[in-house]
């Protein structure tokens, strides 16, 4: 009986060890999004730094590099305007539950995942983690628009916020680091 209650508790820790790798695109950090917007209002200064160091405490709890991030049915991802050639947002975000929780006036900020690549990339990305050529072509030719499902691994960025985005408070925008991994556009 023993070996079993043993082999049981190493099953459910292994299956855990793996839900901690994987999430879901709607998995964002709403509490620390929610932080950020309330700092669009606060005419505090200290409390608008104080707001932010907690949301990257949570966000870097969460946004941990080598975490895997996939579509589902509920969240695809969206390729956002040509200027912005090697970027995709969310198309669950914002959540309607997260838009509720914020005050009148207070702004959720923009969020976009950004990959990199042998042409372009930032200082402090790793040669690694640059997404490959041939998803790099496919991504090219879709049109602004274009919802996908696909699967990302968020890397590290040394010179960022957290370990693997950063934000951008003028305007409002956080930026998540990560490589491709699977892409494949929805027919529509």
């Amino acid at each position: 009986m023993k070996w079993f209650i043993k082999t049981i508790f190493m099953f459910q820790a292994c299956i855990l060890a793996t839900c901690l790798q994987y999430s879901y695109a709607f998995d964002l950090p709403d509490e620390a999004l929610r932080l950020i917007a309330e700092t669009t209002t606060d005419p505090c200064p200290i409390c608008v730094e104080q707001k932010l160091k907690e949301a990257f405490a949570i966000m870097e709890a969460r946004l941990q590099p080598g975490l895997v991030v996939e579509t589902d049915e509920h969240c695809w991802l969206k390729k956002i305007d040509p200027k912005d050639v090697f970027e995709f947002s969310l198309t669950c975000y914002p959540s309607v539950r997260l838009m509720q929780t914020i005050g009148q006036g207070q702004k959720l900020p923009d969020v976009a995942f950004v990959f990199h690549t042998s042409e372009k990339f930032l200082v402090g990305i790793s040669e690694k983690d640059y997404t490959d050529e041939r998803i790099i072509d496919r991504f090219r030719k879709l049109p602004p628009g274009t919802l996908f499902k696909g699967q990302v691994r968020l890397i590290s960025y040394k010179y960022g916020d957290g370990p693997s985005f950063n934000y951008y408070q003028t305007s409002n925008r956080v930026q998540i680091h990560c490589t491709i991994l699977g892409l494949s556009p929805l027919v529509q």
